[in-house]
């Protein structure tokens, strides 16, 4: 049995979503017959002895860390939104739709690259969960600001978007967030607030539109063709929250620091009311992920690993 270790991060600062998409991997990894273990910082330093794979997820790493992993045999993955790194591995896997323009640097060998949608590593209830009906009257709008929010955007969106007339929020808070007795305290007719849900897939179909943060959240709500205004929390969330924006996918209302939350309230309305833009931008989501990306890369990391 292949064993693989992945490194990731996760934390009420850097949030939950290296380790989302990578349990998203993992879990197919398993199906294929795989044996998974997560590593963390505070489990460093990792022994990887008797790894086959190793991937990392993580900007806790630095190049000599990653040129230090290689061994006969072994496979060494790295997942980065950015290209931060000089990669001595094998393969680069970034699911994000701005890969092809990032510009990579390699060290020692020509990883094999992974990159775009094709990827995407969504997890399993969004596989097979249909797209969103555009209706002609738009009213429910699904807040969530991922696993730990933060910046604690959450409370100040609510606040927000709950003066606009007849307006429906479906409110997440993931599992590492500290601004819920605020956002339970916003609790309404108009407002159901939900803590980790176990579908949160269900939640999203319901919904007409979303307001997100830009990270992985995103591609779910692409593959169900919600129409979705994001704004950034982290530096690893500014190139995909402008690639969106360029090519009319989602548009953007700022960063966490300087967002215009009366800015945030116009976008809202405007895009609840504008049945076409609604209908193009379901149509264009729909098309740039592909729900079975996290088996699309797990059978080419193993592959690889064969093949070498």
């Amino acid at each position: 049995m292949l064993k693989v270790a992945f490194r990731i991060d996760i934390s009420s600062e850097t949030g939950t979503g290296h380790f989302s998409r990578m349990s998203v991997l993992a879990e197919v990894f398993v199906n294929l017959g795989c044996e998974c273990r997560f590593f963390k910082s505070e489990d460093e330093p990792v022994d990887y002895s008797g790894f086959d794979i190793v991937v990392l997820d993580t900007y806790q790493v630095n190049d000599a860390y990653i040129a230090n992993l290689n061994a006969p045999g072994r496979v060494i993955v790295c997942y980065d939104d950015n290209a931060v790194y000089s990669y001595n591995c094998d393969v680069i896997l970034n699911a994000n739709l701005h890969a092809g323009e990032l510009r990579f640097i390699f060290s020692g060998k020509s990883p094999h690259m992974l990159l775009g949608g094709k990827y995407a590593l969504l997890r399993s209830e969004f596989r097979d969960v249909p797209a969103i009906t555009i209706k002609k009257t738009a009213t429910r709008v699904f807040v969530c600001f991922g696993g730990s929010d933060i910046r604690n955007m959450t409370p100040y969106a609510v606040k927000t978007l709950r003066e606009i007339k007849d307006i429906r929020l479906t409110v997440v808070l993931g599992s590492l967030t500290s601004c819920d007795s605020d956002v339970f305290a916003l609790a309404g007719d108009s407002v159901a607030v939900h803590k980790t849900p176990e579908m949160i897939s269900r939640l999203m179909s319901e919904c007409d539109i979303a307001v997100s943060s830009a990270g992985s959240m995103v591609y779910e709500l692409a593959a169900l063709g919600i129409p979705t205004i994001t704004i950034v929390q982290a530096d690893n969330q500014i190139l995909i929250a402008d690639y969106l924006s360029r090519n009319s996918l989602m548009r953007c209302v700022g960063d966490w620091e300087n967002t215009n939350l009366d800015e945030l309230r116009r976008e809202v309305e405007s895009l609840l009311i504008n049945n076409e833009r609604r209908e193009i931008e379901s149509y264009r989501l729909r098309r740039i992920v592909d729900r079975n990306g996290a088996l699309n890369a797990a059978r080419a990391i193993l592959g690889f690993y064969r093949n070498k």
